[in-house]
């Protein structure tokens, strides 16, 4: 790895988070952020499509991008972001989030944002995988669950003390005909994936949904939500639903929901197992490695 000397005063946080894992990563960077005494900037992507043109001729020392893992790529929000962004020439630091850690077929998620975000003139200076627990396919454990939450500060103080000290963190990957193959077909049919759900008898006609869907994809007529065809498939309308009201077919979605405060009030008092015990298996690997801290 580089290192540059690069004087940081203030940071744009740029950042889109679905179920909220990514919106606890951001918080504790702004936190840790004010703690040294640095400006930040922070501008929300999944507040509304709006917020893309938030900021658009700012000029920041550092931006620090975050975003989930969606499609082994970005989600569309961040590219809206790149698309419609006027800030050039500044330093940026790509945060992707996943539960699985970098392994393949997350492996090369980066790429296009990064690629994206050079063509608008941007300096991509340092690439990193954060890992929070997983809100489609896998369900895991409390314990591990509360693990990734607990390691968030030093995780995120670790890529500080790397950003601030000027060090450089580029990752290169094979773009794999399969991976690229998968991602488009899953964006292909992501934005119709509302479309399939179906909504029982529990809906009361809130409007919960509707008024945090990012994409304003969600109407509600008649007190029933009706569903346009711009997913982004981020699962926050299903999840945050306060009567369960909808329902997928979808392996991916965990039928158990996805609540990360849920798991930390189960959670409280209790003695966590130790990794190599709740973190086990071929699969978690990367993860255990991350929580035990060993990477490269």
């Amino acid at each position: 790895m580089e290192q540059i000397a690069h004087e940081i005063k203030s940071v744009m946080l740029v950042y889109f988070s679905g179920t909220g894992g990514v919106k606890r990563i951001a918080e504790t960077f702004r936190f840790n952020l004010s703690n040294r005494g640095i400006t930040v900037i922070e501008n929300n992507l999944d507040l509304s499509i709006v917020n893309c043109n938030r900021y658009s001729n700012m000029s920041v020392d550092q931006i620090i991008l975050i975003f989930p893992v969606h499609a082994f790529d970005a989600p569309d929000p961040i590219y809206r972001w790149i698309e419609n962004t006027g800030i050039t020439g500044d330093r940026i630091a790509v945060i992707s989030v996943s539960g699985g850690g970098e392994v393949w077929p997350n492996t090369g998620c980066r790429n296009n944002c990064c690629r994206a975000l050079e063509q608008k003139g941007l300096t991509v200076s340092y690439e990193r995988m954060m890992c929070m627990p997983s809100n489609w396919v896998f369900n895991i454990n409390d314990h591990m669950a509360m693990w990734l939450l607990r390691i968030i500060p030093d995780k995120v103080n670790n890529i500080l003390d790397e950003l601030l000290c000027g060090k450089v963190r580029r990752t290169k990957y094979k773009k794999g005909p399969f991976r690229k193959l998968i991602t488009k077909l899953e964006k292909q049919n992501t934005a119709k994936f509302a479309k399939e759900l179906a909504i029982d008898d529990n809906c009361t006609g809130c409007g919960l949904c509707a008024a945090h869907c990012p994409v304003d994809n969600i109407e509600l007529r008649v007190k029933k939500p009706v569903f346009k065809e711009n997913c982004i498939m981020c699962y926050r309308c299903i999840y945050n639903c306060p009567s369960h009201a909808l329902k997928s077919k979808s392996f991916m979605v965990l039928k158990n929901g996805y609540n990360l405060t849920a798991v930390e009030r189960r959670m409280k008092g209790i003695e966590l197992e130790q990794v190599e015990k709740c973190c086990k298996g071929l699969m978690w690997k990367p993860v255990r490695k991350y929580l035990l801290k060993i990477e490269k």
